[in-house]
């Protein structure tokens, strides 16, 4: 018997002095603080339902004709028939990262720099909590494209970011006027590179008396993911900047914990346990260009953020227990980040 008929199939729209590092070869001993500084951011997609098959069209004759033994349920479409459309919605459906980038490089494509920054920290945030954690490269993917966003919000002096505004005056400098901002708001966590950089100044003594500088008020933090071996810096609850880091190695690991920024030191001396200090520059201190010391409830840890004379470490567990930057990475690091600034360290 033959009969003829329509099969209707549902779509689903899927729509990061002398000094030491960590508490093993590496222990602090002492320094000149560094840098004056004051207190002053997929929708879950239903798996595509298939509507249910509509009965074959079945002819009048055929309808009034003896009842017929079943007839053998139609072969379903060979995969290779499937429609694209299909299995694009498929992939997505297993790709939680995939509505958010779409969004993300859609914002950015459209000159929406605001959107898209939110988007790719988002992505970094969800990628590194997210258990097996997000692949390395798609991590390094965001990082990049939020360097791109953030250039032209959280870093440019047009950006819609908040702030307060203060004007320079005539013989001032960033030491004074950031002094005045915490003198109006007390709450405030600033650095005067913070300031530099948010300005896009070129230097901390590039300000014309009559020139307007805004002064961000969102609070600058940093959040280390072990596991992740990456490094965000944060302005309120939004990622500003990132950067893939060096951790503890097995015998002496990155402590987890909540420590704030104390000692700040450009070019830092080495000094480890039972030897005479390296100084900057020889080839054995392992530090790099910058130390930024960890505190916990105002003793020094001995853990901190660095460079590094290897950038080979970058991505690796091969330290003494601090985290390791390349030297271009925690230079900046170094300016943006005030001192009492936060520091979530997580496994």
């Amino acid at each position: 018997m033959q009969a003829s008929g329509r099969w209707a199939i549902g779509g689903g729209v899927v729509c990061f002095l002398a000094v030491s590092c960590g508490g093993g070869e590496e222990a602090a001993a002492g320094g000149e603080r560094g840098g004056q500084f004051v207190r002053i951011e997929g929708a879950a997609e239903s798996s595509p339902a298939d509507a249910a098959p509509k009965a074959p069209d079945v002819p009048e004759a055929a309808a009034s004709a003896p009842t017929a033994a079943p007839e053998a349920a139609a072969p379903s479409a060979p995969a290779s028939e499937v429609a694209p459309a299909d299995v694009d919605n498929a992939a997505q459906s297993v790709d939680p990262y995939q509505a958010r980038e779409t969004a993300a490089r859609q914002a950015l494509e459209a000159g929406a720099a605001a959107v898209a920054a939110k988007h790719y920290g988002a992505l970094l945030l969800e990628g590194l909590s997210a258990t097996p954690e997000a692949p390395r490269e798609r991590l390094r993917t965001w990082g990049e494209a939020l360097k791109r966003a953030q250039a032209a919000h959280r870093w440019s002096r047009r950006g819609v970011w908040p702030s307060i505004e203060m004007t320079v005056q005539p013989g001032d400098s960033l030491i004074a006027i950031r002094q005045r901002a915490l003198a109006a708001n007390p709450g405030l966590l600033l650095s005067t590179g913070l300031v530099a950089k948010s300005n896009e100044l070129p230097s901390e003594t590039a300000i014309r008396p009559g020139e307007t500088l805004r002064i961000p008020t969102d609070r600058a933090s940093a959040l280390v993911d072990i596991s992740g071996m990456w490094t965000l810096f944060l302005l309120g609850d939004e990622v500003a900047a990132c950067w893939e880091v060096g951790v503890g190695k097995p015998q002496t690991p990155t402590r987890p914990g909540s420590y704030t920024v104390g000692l700040k030191q450009k070019e830092p001396m080495w000094s480890p346990v039972g030897r005479a200090p390296v100084p900057y520059g020889d080839p054995e201190n392992p530090l790099g260009t910058r130390w930024l010391a960890w505190f916990d409830e105002g003793r020094n840890t001995s853990l901190g953020f660095h460079g590094t004379n290897d950038p080979s470490g970058v991505g690796r567990a091969v330290s003494d227990g601090c985290v390791r930057m390349r030297n271009e990475d925690v230079e900046l690091l170094f300016e943006i980040l005030p001192r009492d600034a936060r520091v979530l360290v997580r496994p």
